[in-house]
């Protein structure tokens, strides 16, 4: 966006999540100003955007697909199909995040997402949802996807593509060499698919890992006398927690309940949304399965 473009009374969300009618002057694609009211400079086109709100674009870092089409695809027009329509919804980035019938499914669809021109939201880069998960909380993961942590498999997955995020559950053997191999890589681990226990999951996080996968979804529920990976998350500085709050995966109590423990600067809100996701009913194609 080049030149002067003054916003006019916008119901503006700022911090402290207060809602007010202000005037917000863009330059060059930056804010440059806000105020209750601005006068526009002579150069600058202006847009009435009374009764509409006005917030920062949404960087979803959890993410299959939407508007009918699929990130899980090795056909990179999907991922520019996808980074187009969901602008529309106020997302102005995202993580293509994979999960795959097999591991060579997700190299190649990971490959597809990294080479696609996305003209609308920018694709940051490859957040892998496993494969190196547990078998007891694959959840909605396709069986076939989930490998033993293997290193010569993890080689062949960062290839693939700008990885930033790795899912992996920590109780599996040898998951600490591939925590130790992702962050040497300049991947963020995040626990997940896990049933690591309150002590192994926070040896995780002693060890380097910073994020939590969809918070109480497809892992070890917080317990009274075994607090799982969520107790752990909660006590570890500088760990981000994925919330999916669309009231559905999680009640907006136990939402409430992650933003009173850690703050609203770490919980990280995803949509964890699939190819449907934004359309009527009808039948549709999630990577290999109807």
């Amino acid at each position: 966006m080049a030149g002067l473009v003054l916003l006019r009374s916008a119901n503006v969300l700022i911090p402290g999540g207060r809602i007010e009618p202000v005037d917000v002057l863009l330059e060059g694609g930056r804010i440059a100003a806000v105020a209750a009211s601005i006068e526009p400079p002579e150069s600058a086109e202006t847009i009435d955007l009374a009764g509409r709100t006005l917030a920062p674009g949404f960087i979803d870092v959890h993410v299959h697909g939407g508007g009918g089409f699929s990130l899980l695809s090795d056909d990179p027009n999907e991922t520019a199909s996808y980074s187009r329509w969901v602008t529309s919804h106020g997302v102005t980035s995202f993580l293509a995040t994979i999960c795959a019938a097999d591991t060579g499914h997700g190299i190649r669809y990971a490959t597809a997402a990294t080479t696609a021109k996305c003209e609308g939201a920018e694709m940051l880069g490859i957040n892998f949802e496993g494969p190196f998960v547990s078998p007891e909380r694959r959840g909605a993961l396709p069986a076939g996807w989930l490998e033993e942590p293997d290193r010569s498999l993890f080689d062949r997955l960062i290839a693939a593509g700008p990885v930033r995020v790795m899912t992996i559950a920590p109780e599996l053997d040898a998951a600490f060499d591939l925590i130790d191999a992702a962050l040497k890589a300049g991947v963020r681990v995040s626990v997940g698919h896990s049933d690591a226990t309150y002590d192994i999951a926070k040896r995780a996080f002693e060890a380097g890992a910073s994020h939590v996968t969809h918070a109480f979804n497809a892992m070890r529920p917080l317990h009274h006398r075994e607090p799982g990976p969520i107790g752990a998350a909660i006590e570890m500085p500088g760990v981000t927690v994925e919330a999916i709050a669309d009231g559905v995966h999680l009640h907006p109590a136990t939402v409430n309940l992650l933003v009173q423990a850690l703050g609203t600067e770490r919980v990280c809100l995803v949509t964890d949304a699939v190819t449907p996701a934004g359309l009527s009913s009808g039948k549709f194609r999630i990577g290999s399965e109807e």
